[in-house]
């Protein structure tokens, strides 16, 4: 019973569709695993966060990892480190604020799925 309640989020990644391998939010920073290329995820979290209108001072990547750093309307300053765990895996870290805010990095998270099941 307890593994039923994971088997939709594994299957789901394991498609054709990119999906999030797995998350967890710890001290302030979300950390999610996302079943797609480095390159498809840093193009997807650049169009996540351009369509939540967040707007990017500052991204720079290089083969392995990279970092966007963004502001909300309100200001509060997004962090997002990307970096290559596979051809098919890569990691993000996701800080919303200098405490870091669970439900803002949840829902960046979710935008960067959405965006990555609609490039595939």
């Amino acid at each position: 019973m307890i593994l039923s309640g994971c088997a939709p989020l594994i299957f789901f990644g394991a498609g054709t569709a990119a999906g999030v391998a797995g998350f967890k939010y710890y001290d302030g920073t979300l950390n999610v695993v996302y079943q797609a290329s480095y390159m498809d995820t840093w193009d997807a979290a650049l169009k996540a966060l351009s369509r939540m209108n967040l707007k990017v001072e500052k991204s720079d990547h290089d083969l392995k990892k990279g970092e966007i750093v963004a502001r909300r309307p309100d200001g509060t300053r997004v962090t997002l480190s990307i970096e290559y765990n596979s051809p098919n895996e890569t990691g993000a870290m996701i800080r919303v604020g200098f405490f870091g805010d669970e439900a803002a990095s949840v829902a960046i998270n979710e935008k960067i799925r959405e965006t990555l099941q609609g490039m595939s």
